[in-house]
This record gives C-alpha cells, structure tokens and sequence, in this order.
C-alpha cells in the first residue's frame, strides 16, 4: 500500500513484473488536513508493507499507522520515504529565512521545520527509489535481480527526465511568487527565482496587510507569474484582476493525472512547461 501518487509512481516502477502496488489517497488535494475514511483505514490495516513519505506531509496517517504496529498480531513493514539516505532537505520558508540543505545527521532536529515536498526534486527521487528497493529486496530476496534491473531502468528514466526539465527551464531567472510555497524542491534543483507566497497554509487565506505588500511587490519587481496548487482559491482572482500578472495552476500530487505508474514524470515534466509558460515574457 503506497499513500501519495507520485510515490505510487515510483514504486509501481520498482515492482514492476513482481507484485502491483495499492494506491491509498486516490482522489488527494491537500495531505497536510485529510480525514483518513473508514475504508482507508481498513486498507492499511490489510496491508504487508506500508509505504508513505512520512508524518510531515502525511501527519494524519501517523497516528493510525503507529496504532495498527502497535498490535504485535497485525504488524505491516513500514517504509518510510523520509528515512532515504543523501536526500537533499530544505526548511520550511517564511518572510525571515533562508533555505538551507540539512545533512542526514542533523535532520531529526528538523522534524516539525521541514518542507515536506520532497519528491518534487529528481534528487531526492533517486535516493528514495534506492532506499525503497533496498527495503524490498529485504523483505523478498527471491526477486532481487529484478528489483535491482527495474531501479536501474527508473533511475535512468528519472535522469533523462531531469535533462529535460533543464532544458525547458534554461535557469529561468523570472520573479515569480505562489499562493502557496510548496515547490522550492523543484526551483532549488532548477535555480528559479521564488519571491514570496500569499499563504503559509493551504488551508488559511492571507491578511489583507500581506495582501497590500505582494501587489507592492508586483508592481516594484515587475513579477509576472503566480502559481497556486489546486483547489484555486478566489484570492487568485483577485490579484490576477488587480494586476497584470499571469496566473498557472501546478499539481504537485498529481490530482488530474489519470495514470498513475507515470505520475511522478508527469507531474515534473508538467511543473517545468508550466512554470516555463508563466515565465516567459
């Protein structure tokens, strides 16, 4: 069972030709404020292994899957993305910082700072791609041949893919800023130009202070994108009919995406059309 789609994506790609992997949160706008329903419950509860990314992104999935180990009969295997070796880690931003890369060693004191978006980096997919094979390969040493020639192949794909993105971007030095700041992974691996976010929280709106200071914004630095994940927030529209920026919709869990084993390709590979589309003049 694997909770988020662009870490279906990945998985489905290792397990490929062994096993098929379950999807969790199939329909998944916001993972930060989910109400797990009963039938999700019972899916992971029916689950061998658990794969999420961790309890920063995933926070209401923490304690149902602390309780269902806490049952010494009923135990899944749980695999945590967050615990991959050499993974590029940034803190959460506001007004006042600055992103940072935290090694392995010190990333347990990070634990409630951290951006949890990880997988919005090629990086960082990699090393979860590797760390999640190792973890299968324990568990079902029979395939391991297989396991390892299909992370070969992902790690390639996950590559080429990169490649790409960077030349669609071209190092896009275009201010930009976001309704809400969940995609530094991706323009700190492709050297975007973040300038602020409306809101800290999907969930909160922004006061009319901050509001007054972002038009400032874009009017003093000649700010000419603004991205938002979905849903779209009425707050969007009205900066777009205040100003003359341009507005474009990312999708960083990959809500519209019909195919899931390629979510994760098609969410980066969407992200720099996207961002590329709004930046340029």
């Amino acid at each position: 069972m694997v909770t988020i789609k662009p870490l279906y994506s990945l998985v489905a790609h290792l397990t490929e030709g062994i096993t098929q992997p379950s999807l969790l949160l199939t329909n998944l706008s916001n993972p930060h404020h989910y109400n797990v329903r009963p039938s999700e419950r019972r899916l992971l509860a029916q689950a061998n292994i658990i794969i999420w990314l961790g309890p920063e992104l995933e926070p209401q999935l923490n304690k149902i899957i602390q309780q269902h180990n806490s049952d010494s009969a009923n135990q899944s295997i749980v695999i945590s993305a967050r615990q991959s070796k050499n993974l590029t880690l940034l803190n959460r931003r506001s007004k006042h910082s600055h992103q940072e890369n935290h090694s392995d060693s010190v990333r347990h004191k990070y634990l409630t700072t951290l951006d949890p978006h990880i997988w919005l980096s090629a990086h960082n997919a990699a090393q979860i791609s590797k760390y999640i094979s190792e973890r299968l390969i324990a568990q079902d040493p029979k395939n391991t041949r297989r396991y390892q020639t299909n992370l070969h192949l992902l790690l390639n794909k996950i590559e080429q893919t990169k490649k790409a993105i960077k030349k669609t971007i071209r190092d896009n030095k275009q201010p930009f800023i976001a309704m809400h700041d969940a995609f530094q992974y991706f323009e700190h691996e492709y050297g975007l130009n973040y300038i602020d976010s409306i809101s800290n929280d999907l969930e909160t709106g922004a006061s009319l202070k901050h509001m007054l200071q972002i038009k400032d914004q874009i009017e003093k630095k000649q700010i000419q994108c603004l991205v938002y994940q979905p849903p779209k927030s009425s707050i969007i529209d009205a900066i777009k009919n205040q100003t003359a920026i341009k507005v474009t919709e990312l999708d960083p869990l990959g809500h519209h995406i019909e195919n899931n084993m390629d979510a994760w390709f098609e969410i980066m590979q969407n992200m720099s059309v996207n961002f590329s589309s709004c930046l340029n003049p």
